[in-house]
């Protein structure tokens, strides 16, 4: 058999390569990440609180104290003997103050329970005159001092604060006090609402104070105006660092950042 007049080209050798292709689509461009926004810089409230009670003494938390009693002077008494205390043993004053609030919400310093805890942190006789305190359980500031030592014992005995205040209730077995497991959770919640109120109630307080000492800075002939040159809260919210510059810029963006 002779060979073929015209040599076969690769298309006749390949017939299905004889499909046309389709046409490339074009390319979308890609697109652009997303920028991530900086993350927010976390405040620790519980040193800022600390902070506060340098600042403004006892009058944050009597304030919050005020607002769950009918009696403001008793308030801002037990206020001042907690913080003194809290100061004293090293011991935060939402969460000493949320012990009294829940052992003795009415702020009744010569209330005695049906077991025969007295006072405003109601304290049991046996520990009368304990850890260096006047032996007067009737006396606001001598049962805070009673209070206020006897949890910090528990804490260094226990290692942990929900502990404490179980042994604090009378919670060993369970026996002494109903639904006793439950008192750490309500304690420890009540001293966060506390503390939000307290830091609050500094961040008003530093800016009528702010605005106050601008406005006298001033010549009588000018106006008073905000001020936005030395308030860093006023400072870009992404700038976390600029705004905790000053007690009062640290005390709004720990709040803007709780609502």
């Amino acid at each position: 058999m002779g060979a073929p007049a015209f040599p076969l080209g690769p298309a006749e050798m390949q017939p299905e390569m004889q499909k046309k292709t389709a046409p490339a689509k074009p390319r979308s461009k890609p697109a652009e990440p997303k920028r991530a926004r900086p993350p927010a810089a976390r405040v620790d409230s519980a040193a800022l609180e600390l902070v506060v009670t340098r600042e403004y003494a006892h009058t944050p938390l009597a304030l919050a104290l005020a607002r769950r009693s009918s009696h403001p002077e008793m308030a801002d008494r037990a206020a001042s003997a907690v913080v003194r205390e809290a100061t004293r043993l090293r011991l935060s004053p939402s969460l000493l103050a949320a012990v009294l609030l829940i052992e003795n919400s009415p702020l009744d310093s010569v209330a005695v329970s049906h077991q025969g805890a007295i006072g405003m942190m109601q304290i049991m006789p046996v520990h009368l005159g304990s850890f260096g305190c006047v032996a007067d359980l009737m006396n606001v500031d001598s049962n805070i001092c009673h209070g206020a030592s006897l949890l910090k014992h528990l804490v260094r005995r226990t290692g942990s604060v929900q502990a404490a205040l179980k042994r604090y209730n009378g919670c060993v077995r369970g026996r002494n006090t109903p639904r006793c497991y439950r008192y750490p959770t309500r304690v420890l919640h009540t001293a966060s609402r506390l503390r939000r109120e307290m830091l609050a109630s500094a961040a008003n307080q530093g800016q009528i104070q702010h605005q106050a000492l601008a406005a006298q800075s001033r010549p009588a002939s000018i106006p008073s105006q905000p001020v936005t040159g030395t308030d860093t809260t006023l400072a870009p919210a992404g700038s976390a660092t600029a705004q905790c510059t000053t007690l009062v810029g640290c005390l709004r963006y720990r709040w803007s950042l709780s609502n």
